[in-house]
């Protein structure tokens, strides 16, 4: 069918120019025509402008499908570290246990939960890791997720310390210092605190220090030689190992 301006009634139609200001729809739609004669400019619809919006649409469909495809493919395999420890823990896995009862604790990719933190503390800790004891002590300790027991709590950070984790070394002798779920003994807490700090543990080479003024030269002069002795026979099981150095004398 051929073309005739609407206004004049000519057929010498020719191709008109697009600008910014004819709006989406003619855009999309239409086709710009320019009569020659009267140099009136309209729209006749277009139908392959259609056809080629439809095309564009689904291959901009198509390629956001397969990119969000691709991406939950690769996903497992990225988040296989965050959810590999719950089937591992719930398997019996001691340090995964551990490392779920930090998550919890710390609300590390989970919903914060002191009580199953607490509860994956100590299991891993009745398996014998010196840091679920240590961590499961300390909740004990402050009562986060479980009832409060100070006896309880120092079995279990004694433990590890007995052992040669230094952080439980540290958090033992002020129990002892304080008499928090024993009695006070400052000659005990200045062993604990000289044998954290022989393994470099700031705090307590400070805290062992402020000891020396309230015990007698021989209490210090056991106490160092006890801390000598422990240090050389600790287990070396205990994870991360450090190796352990002769307690400093003040």
């Amino acid at each position: 069918m051929s073309l005739v301006c609407p206004q004049c009634g000519s057929d010498k139609i020719r191709s008109g120019t697009l600008h910014a200001h004819d709006g989406v729809r003619h855009l999309l739609l239409h086709t710009p025509l320019r009569c020659r004669d009267c140099r009136h400019r309209f729209w006749v619809f277009n139908p392959f402008k259609p056809l080629l919006l439809l095309v564009g649409v689904g291959a901009l469909v198509g390629f956001t499908a397969w990119f969000a495809l691709d991406h939950q493919a690769a996903l497992p395999a990225a988040q296989a570290p965050a959810s590999l420890p719950h089937a591992r823990a719930v398997q019996g896995d001691a340090e995964a246990q551990l490392q779920l009862g930090i998550r919890y604790a710390e609300g590390d990719g989970v919903i914060q939960n002191d009580k199953e933190a607490a509860k994956w503390f100590a299991l891993a800790a009745k398996q014998g890791l010196a840091e679920a004891q240590y961590q499961y002590g300390l909740v004990l300790l402050q009562g986060r997720g479980v009832v409060q027991d100070y006896k309880a709590a120092f079995s279990w950070i004694e433990k590890p310390a007995q052992r040669g984790y230094a952080k439980a070394q540290y958090s033992l002798g002020e129990l002892y210092r304080y008499g928090t779920g024993t009695a006070i003994d400052k000659a005990r807490a200045y062993l604990w605190f000289n044998l954290a700090a022989s393994q470099g543990v700031e705090a307590a080479a400070k805290a062992r220090d402020s000891l020396v003024w309230q015990l007698k030269p021989e209490q210090i002069a056991a106490m160092q030689e006890e801390a000598r002795r422990m240090s050389h026979t600790a287990s070396s099981t205990v994870s991360p190992p450090t190796p352990a150095a002769s307690p400093d004398t003040p």
